[in-house]
């Protein structure tokens, strides 16, 4: 399989760590991308093998054996823990599947939200919009707030729902570094700093995309 990578993308770092606790990186090919900073105001040149694996442009992409092209990296973690992973991460069915998919939703809309505002602050200071930088950015808390109480539910194995909180607040810490989002969620913060020592997590530590 090529799972086509960027190392600042907390969409990519969510599939990357799925791949290691599922211990599949033996079975996966990493194809590094690169993306100028006006990915977000400026159509992006894609290379030819990019754009086969993904129509559409975005990041991460994977190929799987069979040739079956995977964009979104809620369908690419779903294949891997059902067709590879026997179904470790998440179950096929019942409460607790509900349970993590209420939470991948919320993590979700953080990352959505966290990526709107950076590509909003990439334009030029002139062509910004605060309103929006701001409404982004309530989101965001509201999200954290509602992650809180989330994190009674985690188990001690790790899962699909841990995986996509981890990794929103990592892209957190890595975007936005002065903004205490810890204040409103300490319990939150107190699980993260804990799961952030995995070895998947350490290994996948966000940083600036190459141009």
């Amino acid at each position: 399989m090529r799972l086509f990578t960027t190392p600042a993308s907390p969409w990519v770092r969510r599939c990357v760590v799925a791949i290691m606790e599922l211990g599949l990186e033996g079975r996966v090919e990493f194809v590094p991308t690169r993306w100028p900073h006006t990915w977000a105001t400026k159509t992006v040149a894609f290379d030819p093998a990019f754009l086969d694996a993904t129509p559409v442009g975005r990041i991460p992409a994977l190929v799987t054996d069979e040739g079956l092209r995977l964009t979104d990296s809620g369908a690419i973690c779903d294949y891997l823990n059902a067709e590879l992973g026997g179904y470790k991460l998440m179950p096929a069915s019942g409460a607790a599947r509900w349970r993590m998919q209420s939470v991948i939703a919320i993590a979700n809309g953080l990352v959505e939200a966290q990526i709107s505002r950076r590509a909003e602050l990439l334009r030029d200071a002139r062509e910004r919009s605060g309103d929006f930088i701001e409404k982004m950015r309530q989101r965001e808390q509201r999200c954290f707030m509602a992650l809180e109480p989330a994190v009674a539910g985690f188990g001690t194995g790790v899962d699909l729902a841990q995986i996509a909180a981890a990794t929103a607040c990592g892209y957190a810490d890595f975007r936005y570094p002065a903004e205490d989002w810890r204040g409103a969620s300490p319990g939150l913060a107190h699980w993260f700093a804990q799961f952030s020592e995995r070895p998947s997590m350490r290994a996948t530590k966000p940083v600036e995309t190459p141009q």
